[in-house]
């Protein structure tokens, strides 16, 4: 086993226990609050995750150094995003169908389902796989903007950080030679730095919907990074379960 795989099943194995504990927090709490089905969602949710999570660890190590083809972890992976778009739609009051927020869900996801395809060259499992984010994705716009968890100016900052960081993507697939690590750290410093304010603006309102966008990122950003940089965004990724299970418990005691 390389360092590598080693490394991939360090990573998983650590989000995997945090992933049990959560669970078996959001259990006790299902059981004291019977009137709102969020935690309900969320515990499946995050049961799919840990499902693929020991997929994963199972397979790196019957095949080590091998590339997996399309297999379960996608299963439970998509299983997870609508399991967590059904607690968000729970939890989601006004459900106005705003064709700007549409479009731009449509447009954002589909340009991070283009660079998926470009880097892996898998069509169908990129595509297939990637529809359930936009529905997640324009839950969570509607959300933030109907509930002001986050002003005009942060959803325009976030907004234009994070196609920034898509379009610096870009020439990522092109450069090489001495130009491809500037490029490399200017993209993921930009990625990285949005990912921080998400996560720091988590803890600070505690909003399940802020919480569960700072998630998203995190995915989308392991996704699209190489190397160190998923690790660092693997890292964050494990982190936001936390935060989410926090802001989730808060919101449930605050509404009694």
């Amino acid at each position: 086993m390389g360092y590598i795989v080693g490394l991939d099943v360090i990573s998983t194995v650590i989000q995997s226990c945090i992933l049990i504990g959560v669970i078996a927090k959001t259990t006790r709490l299902l059981i004291e609050v019977k009137t709102n089905f969020l935690p309900f969602f969320f515990a499946l949710a995050m049961v799919s995750y840990l499902l693929s999570n020991l997929y994963w660890i199972i397979y790196d190590f019957l095949k080590p150094d091998t590339r997996m083809p399309m297999a379960c972890n996608e299963i439970g992976e998509c299983a997870m995003i609508l399991l967590l778009c059904a607690g968000l739609e729970n939890e989601l009051k006004d459900k106005k169908k705003i064709p700007t927020e549409i479009a731009f869900a449509v447009f954002f996801m589909g340009a991070n389902i283009a660079l998926w395809i470009a880097w892996s060259g898998e069509w169908f499992q990129d595509i297939f796989f990637g529809m359930p984010y936009v529905y997640l994705f324009w839950l969570l716009i509607r959300g933030l903007r109907s509930r002001c968890s986050m002003t005009s100016k942060e959803l325009w900052l976030a907004a234009v950080t994070s196609l920034a960081v898509l379009a610096m993507q870009i020439p990522l697939l092109m450069v090489k030679g001495a130009l491809m690590e500037p490029a490399k750290a200017v993209c993921f410093a930009v990625m990285f730095a949005l990912m921080a304010w998400l996560g720091i603006k988590s803890v600070r309102d505690r909003d399940f919907f802020v919480s569960s966008t700072f998630f998203l990122w995190t995915e989308l950003s392991m996704f699209l990074s190489p190397d160190i940089y998923y690790y660092i965004a693997y890292f964050a990724n494990t982190v936001a379960l936390i935060f989410m299970f926090a802001s989730m418990k808060r919101e449930l005691v605050a509404d009694g």
